[in-house]
């Protein structure tokens, strides 16, 4: 999940200004480049992308000079006309699932964008619409951003600095040390993962790319210094050589053996951009994956015991050993 929130925000935003211009051309007002960029606060740039995937999906766009205007290119066009399939609705309703787990902000876009698909659409899309939105089809796993009322302020203060790419000042309450301190951070991108909302970003204190929890941020405010994101820097990118979340120290690679039965269960997704899976003649299988920490693959390991057994390094092995003594000695307390 750690960047898909992000692709999923901008997306959402995309289609919401699709659709939005589709609105426009359907009332007949005036529209150019410059004034969807204004209207929409992004590049003139963006516009002519949007415009030209418009074009590509089925509506037939063309920029009439002469009355300087963009325009259907058949006049008698309109999008009552407009009909969305029955995958399409899916889609859409998914969408819908996912956005509320989010938090408010996305919930709420996109309960607006619902309603003007609805608005913008023919009677047999609209009727279609709400025979799938009543059956309730779908149900999406995804943990929720509960009590996201209490890091709004964050999430808020967050997105206005990386509009105006200035550095933000927090205080923050670290899960970790039980301590507080005071930094200043350059956000660079928003992370959804595991029902909880986090900010990335450069750290001045540490000079490093750290990870903040917006529910430990317990003061923020923007400053007036400004920041560029390094060329090239990409959030999914930067997350790949952990496991999840946490990266730290030199890569190592582990190597894990699963048992027989639950090797199934082990095939049937990718876990791991660096994952390799060597299937053994007793059924079983060995499992490689190359990390850097080992924090967060110690705490899935734990998910399969006792049906796995770390194989190396050595010093993750001693580790877990140390620790499942600990767990036994705790439950043999009376």
């Amino acid at each position: 999940m750690t960047a898909k929130s992000k692709k999923f925000e901008e997306t959402t935003k995309k289609l919401h200004r699709l659709i939005s211009i589709l609105r426009i051309l359907d009332s007949r007002k005036r529209c150019t480049p410059q004034t969807l960029s204004d209207e929409f606060k992004t590049t003139e740039r963006n516009i002519y992308r949007d415009i030209n995937d418009l074009n590509a999906s089925g509506f037939s766009i063309v920029y009439d000079k002469a009355a300087g205007t963009y325009r259907f290119t058949d006049a008698d066009f309109t999008l009552r006309d407009l009909d969305l399939s029955k995958d399409e609705l899916m889609t859409l309703l998914v969408g819908r699932q996912v956005a509320s787990r989010l938090g408010k902000p996305f919930e709420n876009t996109f309960q607006s964008l619902v309603k003007k698909v609805k608005k913008d659409t023919g009677l047999k899309t609209q009727g279609r619409f709400k025979t799938i939105a009543d059956e309730g089809r779908f149900w999406i796993d995804i943990d929720e951003a509960d009590g996201f009322d209490s890091i709004e302020k964050q999430y808020k203060a967050i997105n206005k600095a990386m509009d105006e790419k200035a550095d933000v000042k927090i205080v923050y309450h670290a899960m970790k040390s039980d301590e507080e301190s005071t930094r200043a951070v350059s956000p660079y991108g928003l992370v959804f993962d595991y029902g909880l909302w986090y900010m990335i970003g450069h750290c001045h204190l540490r000079n490093d790319i750290r990870v903040f929890a917006l529910d430990c941020i317990k003061d923020i405010h923007l400053t007036d210094r400004h920041y560029a994101i390094p060329a090239g820097f990409n959030i999914a990118d930067h997350f790949k050589p952990g496991w999840q979340m946490l990266r730290y120290g030199e890569p190592v690679e582990v190597v894990i053996k699963f048992e027989k039965h639950y090797s199934r269960w082990i095939k049937r997704r990718k876990w791991h951009p660096t994952q390799k899976i060597e299937e053994q003649p007793d059924g079983s299988l060995i499992f490689r994956v190359t990390v850097q920490g080992t924090r967060e693959l110690k705490w899935w390991i734990y998910h399969w015991i006792p049906y796995c057994k770390v194989l190396s390094p050595s010093e993750l092995r001693d580790e877990m050993i140390e620790e499942m003594r600990e767990l036994l000695e705790r439950y043999e307390r009376p």
